[in-house]
Formats: C-alpha cells, sequence, structure tokens
C-alpha cells in the first residue's frame, strides 16, 4: 500500500520541536470516517482464521497482515485468545522474528499425546511443529526453538498443492489432513505422516482453491473450499454421509459465502467453522479481501442449516455475533464519540478494484477512527510527523480506571506514554514511557481523574486502531 504524505517545511519542524502543541500538530480532522455497522472480530489485520474454544478460552491462530515492508506483506505469527469472544488480547510472538521463515495459515491445534502440534504455513510449505503451551512458543520436532537457524521438517506432501493445512478429528479418533487444491489423506498416528494414498476431492466447481475446512454435524461430514481470489473470493462445500474421504455430493445450492455490496463485504475467504458446545450454534470465522493485498481482516458470522443438513448462504453481515460468553468488561467505555485530536493524520486514500469496480472505496485515518468502537477503522499519523500524539476530550472530569490502546502494526512492538490532564493546560504523566513491547492491546490501569488524555507513539507505528478509557 503506498500512502501520500504532506512534507513539512524546516521552520514547521523547529516550531514542532520547542512548544507542546505545534502548529503541524494542530491539525483538526475535516473529514469524519464513514459511519459502518462492520465490526471485524478483533482490532488489527488478520487473515486465515482458525478459532477453537479450550478450557474456557477462544484462540484464534491467523496469518498476521498489514507489513508493506517485509515479504509478500505478513509479518510475525501471534495468537490472540478471548475470555468472551468480544475482548482479545496476544502476548508476545509464536516464533522468533526471521524474515526467510515466513509463518501464514496456521491449523488448529492438535494433541497427540502429551504433545501438542500445529500445522503452519511455513515458507511455502505445511510444516508440523510442536507448541510448548496453546500460546506458544512453537518448536521444531525435537523441542528446540524455531531461531531460523535450522532446516524443519514438512509434510510429505505429493498432490495438490503444499499450503493452507487443516486437521478434522473424527468421533473414533482418526484424524485426516485437508490442504490447498483439495487435498486430502488420512493421517498417520504420529501425525506426520499419512497411512493412506494422497487424494484430491472430486467438488462439483473447479478451479484455484485455498483454505479449505473439513467438519462433522449430525452425521454428515462437509468439505468447504474456496473459489476465485481477492473481491471475488467465494466459498462453496460438499456433503458426505460416508466417510470424511467421501464419496461426495454438492447440494443444490453450494456456495455459501460470497461478496455482499449491501454491506460492502468483499472477498469472504480463508477461514474455519466452528461449535459452540454451550449453545450447539454453529460460526463461520472468515477473512474480508477489504483493503486488498495482505491488509485483510477477520469477520464472524452465525452459520443455520436446513432440516437435511444443507447450509443456508450466510448473508455476511459482517456486525459481528458479540459476547459468546459473560463479557469480560463491564465499565464504560469513555471514550466512544468523545471529541479526538491529534499530532496530525495521514489523507485518505482510494482503494480500487482488481475485478469488481464496485468495491472501489476509500480510507480514511482520522482521529475519530480511534474511538468508534468498530476494530476496523484507524487513526494514523502522518508519515512525516516528528511527534505523533492522540488526545482525547471525555467532556467532563471522570475517574478513570484503566486504558487500553491497541496499536497498528502490534507485532513489531509499541513504545508509547500517556499524560492526563484536567483543563487541557496542566499535565500529569499517566502513563511513563514503556519499553518496546510486543502485544496488544496495551493497558495502563490506575486510577486518575481527569477529562483529557494524550497518548504519545515513542515507538513503533504511529496509529491506531481503537483507545479504549475505562470509567
Amino acid at each position: 500500500m503506498i500512502l501520500s504524505t504532506r512534507f513539512l517545511s524546516l521552520a514547521s519542524l523547529i516550531l514542532c520541536a520547542i512548544v507542546c502543541l505545534p502548529v503541524y500538530c494542530q491539525r483538526q480532522a475535516n473529514s469524519s470516517p464513514q459511519p459502518s455497522s462492520k465490526r471485524p472480530l478483533i482490532p488489527d489485520m488478520i487473515a486465515d482464521p482458525t478459532i477453537t474454544e479450550i478450557d474456557g478460552t477462544f484462540y484464534c491462530y491467523a496469518t498476521t497482515d498489514g507489513y508493506g515492508s517485509t515479504p509478500a506483506g505478513y509479518g510475525p505469527g501471534v495468537v490472540w485468545t478471548s475470555p468472551d469472544f468480544v475482548n482479545w488480547s496476544f502476548h508476545g510472538l509464536l516464533m522468533p522474528e526471521d524474515q526467510k521463515d515466513r509463518y501464514v495459515a496456521p491449523s488448529t491445534p492438535v494433541r497427540n499425546g502429551e504433545k501438542l502440534y500445529l500445522f503452519p504455513t511455513i515458507n511455502h510449505q505445511v510444516t508440523p511443529v510442536l507448541m510448548k503451551t496453546l500460546r506458544g512458543p512453537l518448536l521444531d520436532l525435537t523441542g528446540q526453538s524455531l531461531d531460523g537457524n535450522r532446516a524443519l521438517a514438512v509434510m510429505p506432501i505429493t498432490v495438490a498443492k503444499s499450503i493452507d493445512a487443516e486437521v478434522f478429528t473424527d468421533d473414533d479418533g482418526d484424524r485426516y489432513m485437508v490442504w490447498a487444491q483439495r487435498g486430502i489423506a488420512h493421517l498417520a498416528k504420529d501425525l506426520l505422516s499419512f497411512d493412506g494414498p494422497q487424494q484430491v476431492v472430486e467438488t462439483k466447481r473447479q478451479g484455484y482453491s485455498e483454505g479449505p475446512f473439513l467438519f462433522k454435524r449430525s452425521g454428515i461430514y462437509y468439505y468447504l473450499y474456496t473459489l476465485g481470489a481477492y473481491e471475488n473470493y467465494q466459498y462453496a462445500y460438499m456433503m458426505s454421509h460416508t466417510s470424511p474421504l467421501g464419496p461426495w455430493a454438492a447440494p443444490e445450492d453450494d456456495v455459501i459465502m460470497k461478496t455482499n455490496h449491501a454491506t460492502n463485504i468483499y472477498g469472504p475467504g480463508h477461514g474455519s467453522v466452528f461449535r459452540d458446545p454451550k449453545t450447539d450454534k454453529w460460526y463461520f470465522a472468515y477473512l474480508e479481501y477489504g483493503r486488498g493485498g495482505a491488509s485483510r481482516q477477520v469477520f464472524v458470522e452465525q452459520m443455520e442449516f436446513h432440516a437435511d443438513g444443507t447450509i443456508q448462504p450466510l448473508s455476511l453481515i459482517g456486525a459481528g455475533v458479540g459476547a459468546l460468553r459473560p463479557p469480560l468488561v463491564t465499565e464504560k467505555d469513555l471514550s466512544i464519540g468523545a471529541h479526538v485530536t491529534a499530532s496530525s493524520f495521514r489523507p485518505a486514500i482510494s482503494i480500487p478494484g482488481k475485478y469488481d469496480p464496485a468495491f472501489a472505496r476509500t480510507e480514511s485515518f482520522a482521529p475519530e477512527n480511534a474511538v468508534d468502537g468498530s476494530n476496523g477503522t484507524r487513526w494514523m499519523a502522518d508519515e512525516q510527523d516528528p511527534t505523533s500524539w492522540l488526545q482525547v476530550d471525555l467532556g467532563a472530569v471522570h475517574t478513570i480506571k484503566r486504558t487500553e490502546a491497541y496499536f497498528v502494526t502490534p507485532t513489531l512492538g509499541q513504545s508509547y506514554r500517556i499524560e492526563s490532564s484536567i483543563d487541557n493546560k496542566h499535565w500529569i504523566i499517566y502513563q511513563p514511557v514503556q519499553p518496546l513491547t510486543i502485544e496488544s492491546p496495551h493497558v495502563t490501569q490506575s486510577p486518575v481523574s481527569a477529562r483529557y488524555l494524550r497518548i504519545y507513539v515513542m515507538k513503533g507505528t504511529p496509529g491506531l486502531w481503537e483507545f479504549h478509557v475505562w470509567e
């Protein structure tokens, strides 16, 4: 993504360095972000989600998007967790950041005896790795850290395309792996090889296909696969009443997800299906092509089934499904709708469609984006801004319990400080400068009476998806 910039005169830069609120920083947003009912699951650019609940915690394993300077725009791997399906966080990386070990499209974690496995695509091949815990870190098959200095074993895949693996465990404990271009096989007990032939699932629709997913409901096996690409992504499926290996049949209405122009959800792709055991409701987590390229976000929709087991096509509302467990946070978020200013903000950019002209949209980087609660809009400071900050005016003095900052590109780490004020004249340190830390959100838990808060980005990408202020 190429962003235009506004250049500063030398005089402006000098002024920025010597006054508290520089002229450059006095720019106000003169255009508000467009209102939208869309709400991505997580306030960050991620894709290829696999979601599972284990022992009361939801885990989201995904590709990290939004890193234009890295190969193909992918960032380091992390695992996002949530106790309620609304408030998500991560702490640290799954593996050391190494440009040559590119981690994308992880699978559902699979336990085999005392060992815990994950099957991400690393360097363009499905790669089995061990997990120390469900939160990482990842280890090689000898139990050593993935430091980029040793060769990793890969799955012995010889048909289709060795990316985008997913593992399905049947009721009898047998396990099957599916992968891109319709590959499927029965896994051996060691999970590192196959004890049956590798096959290609015969599907109704042909063409390039990624992001397969296999699941079972009420005695019926479902094989889901993508079609197309970019904003024209679609999901289709096959059904079998016999076995995960088929024979497969296509329902009459076999395309269940495609672009919804009415809600501006474009290109639903590589995702996963999961069941909530407490309610027996089924959900589909999917990527939306969104801004294009490796700049995607994840949405979740509830799935419905007809009496004969066929899947009702999803309308892709994009508004989210809300809390699936009692909400972790019950306090009032004072930031929503608050008046916001910033040191600067980038000019809006136009995003064209690759195949569909209707896809074209404009993305704003206005300060208000950080307090709209949408998870899908962001404030970003101008690239030439030497002192990036965002200020929130709560309208009156409140007793603030804590703040949560969801920065842009959080897996690169951030260092920041926060100041508070009652009158916008006298400021005190609310959060001292923090060392560069890789996590999201960054939480400051300290009571203070204030009307104004100002967060400075010291290191890391100067931008925020969301800035929450809890009373």
